[in-house]
């Protein structure tokens, strides 16, 4: 019976995870705070007095900006502050509502990124819309075994934080989560549906340990599969909490 290995969230978008034990989800919301923030690079699309969901390459991110793996980071949801500590161990704490805090960490950002920052920063927020790549309101989901699979094929080691996935699984054979698209999943006493493959960008070839570039993901994952695909979206269905060790229920017919 697969389990649950990890819940993950990421609240700032290209910014560290923020590990979680346990978490309620609600029907038609991705995980509570997933990617509720991300920092415009320079002027962008985001308009603050109608925000809706843009796309990621206005905003800092590791596809683009490799250099933010090197930053530790942690997320008090109660007051909403963001505490990031640079790589001379120097911390920063803002809060994340309030613009008035927020300007000593941009001058670092922007020393720390150099020309990669394009323009003045500005952190975006939508209410009730998480800045993922995607517009629609899901969770990812992350097969270990996959990982494995690929890590055994290319003769490399592969952290599944290199995804930036949610929810880690362990206990099925490898890519079977592609047959979940289309079926009903239970999680503790949450349901969720497979929606969708995740086809992966150059944000997964960023070693989260070192901020190197060190492996083209992309390119392995078709150079041995003929996709680039690792992992799925899932819709919340029914409210639950979610912990680890919960196991996984996938029920009904599906398509790959």
């Amino acid at each position: 019976m697969p389990q649950l290995t990890a819940i993950t969230r990421f609240p700032v978008k290209g910014f560290g995870p923020d590990r979680l034990e346990l978490v309620e989800l609600n029907a038609g919301h991705t995980l509570p705070f997933d990617r509720a923030w991300a920092i415009e690079n320079g002027p962008g699309d985001f308009d603050p007095a109608r925000p809706a969901h843009v796309k990621k390459k206005h905003f800092l991110m590791l596809a683009r900006q490799a250099g933010l793996a090197q930053l530790a980071c942690q997320f008090d949801a109660a007051g909403e502050h963001f505490a990031v500590r640079f790589p001379d161990g120097e911390t920063i704490t803002i809060t994340l509502g309030e613009a008035a805090s927020h300007a000593p960490f941009f001058a670092r950002l922007e020393t720390l990124l150099g020309e990669e920052v394009r323009g003045t920063l500005r952190i975006a927020h939508v209410p009730g819309q998480a800045l993922t790549d995607i517009p629609d309101p899901h969770i990812s989901l992350i097969n270990a075994a996959s990982v494995r699979d690929l890590e055994a094929r290319t003769g490399q080691a592969i952290d599944p934080l290199r995804f930036r996935g949610n929810l880690l699984i362990d206990g099925l054979e490898p890519w079977a989560e592609f047959g979940w698209i289309g079926r009903d999943i239970r999680i503790g006493n949450a349901r969720l549906r497979g929606q969708s493959r995740i086809r992966r960008c150059a944000a997964t070839s960023v070693n989260p340990a070192t901020s190197r570039r060190d492996i083209d993901l992309p390119a392995a994952l078709m150079a041995q599969y003929g996709h680039a695909d690792c992992g799925i979206y899932m819709s919340v269905e029914t409210n639950g909490v979610i912990a680890l060790g919960d196991d996984f229920e996938c029920s009904g017919s599906g398509q790959t």
